[in-house]
């Protein structure tokens, strides 16, 4: 289940996201999210030895407005 951007405070907002809450940020597919990462057009996490992919909030945010070159 995702968050709406709106609602979430700086103090409760989660740190990383997982793939749904992405998409839903966005307003894309989840597989949208996993080929923009294979892509690596898109800044995100993954832990070492996992396929786990988390993908921090601010980077996400300054990702959108263009800040982030990754």
């Amino acid at each position: 289940m995702s968050t709406p951007l709106h609602s979430v405070t700086s103090s409760s907002r989660p740190q990383l996201l997982k793939v749904p809450d992405v998409a839903a940020l966005l307003n894309v597919k989840p597989r949208t999210i996993y080929e923009m990462v294979a892509q690596h057009r898109i800044p995100y996490r993954k832990p070492p030895g996992t396929n786990i992919l988390r993908f921090d909030l601010d980077e996400i945010l300054a990702w959108t407005r263009g800040e982030n070159s990754k």
